[in-house]
């Protein structure tokens, strides 16, 4: 009696698919691990503003908006913005970012601080890609100067790890994030702080405020 050993072609097919199916998966290579999209911040104080003093807020915008909002929400309500003091400053041989005609105009509405908001814009810089093609890495400084003194007494700025669009919320996250760090409100770093928080890493009310 003869024993057939061979194996049924459904089984055999089975095998193939299988054995097919394990070589293409490793073949195929793992995808990248995603970027931390929260920002890169440092800064530092020296001396900050109480409840009281007069901050005059001198940027563009959306900067300069969000810096306001972030000033009233952490109770700062003496702010200035230059908006009237600018029409007249324009006869002058200036620019809007001259911290010399900031101030200036400082001194003539009576604040004690001037809060000065910069970004920058490049095609390179970011630290995950070294290229941004249609995209840019953006980083935003703030620095408070005393008026009396001319001093610089605190700083911050804000940057992303990677390339992004140039958009409203973009300076305003890194703008948030700028002003939290020097403040003290967040250490510097890369910490997941989302800016819809204001920042502040749970807090609730800054310690300084006297």
């Amino acid at each position: 009696m003869l024993i057939d050993h061979r194996t049924p072609r459904p089984i055999f097919a089975l095998i193939w698919i299988a054995s097919a199916i394990i070589l293409l998966q490793g073949c195929i290579s793992k995808p990248s691990p995603i970027a931390v999209h929260y920002p890169i911040t440092s800064g530092s104080h020296e001396t900050l503003p109480s409840s009281r003093d007069r901050i005059l807020v001198w940027g563009e915008e959306p900067l300069t908006d969000m810096a306001v909002e972030w000033l009233i929400a952490h109770h700062y309500a003496a702010i200035i913005r230059p908006e009237t003091e600018l029409s007249q400053a324009k006869e002058q041989a200036h620019t809007f970012s001259d911290r010399t005609l900031a101030l200036s105009v400082a001194q003539n509405v009576g604040a004690d601080f001037v809060l000065f908001l910069d970004r920058e814009e490049s095609k390179h810089g970011a630290l995950v890609e070294t290229r941004c093609d249609d995209q840019f890495y953006v980083d935003v400084a703030v620095r408070g100067v005393s008026v009396s003194t001319g001093a610089v007494v605190w700083h911050g700025n804000a940057h992303y790890p990677l390339c992004v669009n140039l958009s409203r919320r973009t300076f305003q996250s890194l703008t948030c994030q700028a002003l939290a760090t020097a403040w003290g409100l967040r250490p510097s770093g890369q910490l997941e702080i989302p800016s819809s928080l204001m920042c502040t890493a749970g807090q609730t009310e800054p310690a300084f405020l006297r």
